[in-house]
């Protein structure tokens, strides 16, 4: 009888009908990305060329990225698919992972919101409002990103220690903690935070082991086996081009730091990141400093992709967000017309964010080109040329195709290995270009400074093989017989 009463529990089925269809929208949007070459090779395609390395016991290095795979981030959790590898997966794989695991965090969120509410409906709608969050549909969007894999075992872990549910919480954080190494950041205020309510022994281990990790990781393992360091540490060039020197540089001169943190293009991401929740994090701030360390890092950084809403940079901010959000109405809801009026406000103003800014079927941005919503009349080109590329040989190809190239141990992506583009650390031990024997160009994308390069490969080192619709398939030259194979379009 109870199970029976569960099963036609109306909350449920409204928690579980939001989770599969959400999930369903953004498997079957990721799917036509990755059908249509509207995928990346950052990150899709390092990723799935680590974890196919990994599945083949080959060395682990990224050519897509030039690094090896735990000289880039520490990401323990993607080994855990290398066995479906073997079977045959790829991105495919990734992607329903993602969204699957991503749509598991609005449960952590009901859990969340009905035991600090009191009440299941209203922990349904903020659910809601993490699904319709847009930071969280462009995770889903940006696809593959271990950061998304984080995002909900950090909120099950944040459920876990309020409900007490200490089994529950260690499973969540090692999670969290194997999808990449940043992440022990938020673990370390979460740490503090359980220690602030009232388990100080507890609390402090767990800030301290995860502070432990974080070092070790950063300072230690990634260096170790990249041979070079932390690449991250070069990213705030205003400040320092070492973890020292910008320790340094905000001790000795805050007011740069001030400044930074304060600039107008800062003020508009704090404001998209905090307006889907209806600011009420800012109510919540011991909470909201789970995503603190993180957005520090975005604003600070000197490059713009950590203050876009629309990547993986986000994630941990996000997750400090909702955590906080659901604080909040749970300190200024006392009264059910309270909790009532804060919870619609946020899915009010979760709904109106999605609509202006995400990239979901009822946004207003849905048709303008994020998805692959069209079939590119290219198309038959496109899977043409990835074919023609033999298993295992050596290729470097446009970002498009990469994620169709990567079960391979080299891929570069176009100019790479000839340029260093986005290569290691510091574009150090680029590899031999004459290693590599395929080209698979898009021509419509090859860059004014990069058309001379091509152009003298073509004319000295390479034959084109295939040609059709503006997509280039070359061979590297080899003896006469193989150099007189005709070419195909």
């Amino acid at each position: 009888m109870a199970l029976a009463r569960r099963a036609g529990d109306p909350v449920r089925w409204a928690l579980g009908t939001m989770v599969v269809a959400w999930s369903a929208v953004f498997i079957l949007l990721g799917w036509r990305q990755q059908e249509r070459f509207a995928t990346f090779g950052f990150d899709l395609g390092i990723y799935d060329q680590a974890i196919w390395l990994l599945s083949r016991f080959r060395d682990p290095f990224i050519t897509v990225r030039g690094l090896d795979f735990f000289g880039h981030h520490l990401n323990p959790v993607l080994v855990a698919f290398v066995p479906f590898y073997w079977l045959g997966a790829g991105p495919g794989l990734l992607l329903v992972a993602q969204v699957a695991a991503q749509a598991s965090g609005a449960v952590a969120v009901f859990l969340l919101a009905r035991d600090r509410l009191g009440a299941r409906w209203p922990a349904v709608a903020l659910a809601g409002a993490l699904l319709l969050n847009p930071t969280y549909q462009f995770l889903a969007w940006e696809y593959f990103h271990p950061d998304a894999l984080a995002v909900a075992p950090l909120l099950f872990a944040y459920w876990a220690a309020r409900a007490r549910r200490w089994g529950w919480f260690t499973v969540a954080v090692l999670l969290a903690l194997a999808s990449k190494e940043d992440v022990a950041l938020a673990v370390v205020v979460l740490g503090l935070l359980v220690a602030a309510r009232g388990d100080r022994r507890r609390g402090l281990l767990i800030a301290a082991a995860s502070a432990a990790w974080f070092v070790v990781a950063t300072r230690l393992l990634i260096p170790l086996a990249n041979g070079i360091g932390p690449f991250y540490d070069t990213f705030f060039g205003e400040l320092g081009s070492s973890a020292g020197e910008v320790v340094a540089t905000a001790a000795t001169e805050p007011g740069r730091v001030v400044d930074l943190l304060t600039r107008p293009d800062r003020v508009d991401y704090y404001t998209m990141m905090l307006a889907p929740v209806a600011f009420l994090p800012l109510l919540a701030l011991p909470t909201f400093l789970i995503g603190a360390p993180m957005l520090v890092v975005n604003a600070l950084s000197s490059f713009p992709y950590p203050r876009e809403i629309r990547y993986h940079y986000s994630a941990l901010v996000l997750a400090g967000a909702v955590l906080a959000t659901v604080e909040a109405v749970a300190w200024l809801g006392r009264s059910a017309s309270a909790r009532a009026f804060l919870v619609g406000t946020v899915v009010a103003t979760s709904l109106a964010a999605t609509v202006a800014w995400g990239p979901s079927p009822v946004s207003t941005k849905f048709r303008s080109g994020l998805w692959a919503l069209r079939v590119d009349e290219r198309l038959p080109a496109l899977r043409a040329a990835t074919a023609l590329v033999p298993d295992g040989a050596a290729v470097s190809a446009h970002y498009r195709f990469v994620p169709h190239l990567t079960h391979r141990p080299r891929v570069y992506e176009w100019p790479v290995p000839w340029r260093n583009v986005n290569w290691g650390v510091r574009g150090e031990n680029l590899h031999d270009p004459a290693s590599v024997d395929w080209l698979v160009i898009d021509e419509r994308l090859v860059r004014a400074d990069d058309g001379a390069l091509l152009n003298r490969l073509l004319a000295t080192e390479f034959t084109v093989r295939f040609q059709r619709d503006d997509v280039l398939v070359a061979q590297r030259r080899a003896p006469a017989a193989t150099a007189a194979l005709p070419v195909r379009k």
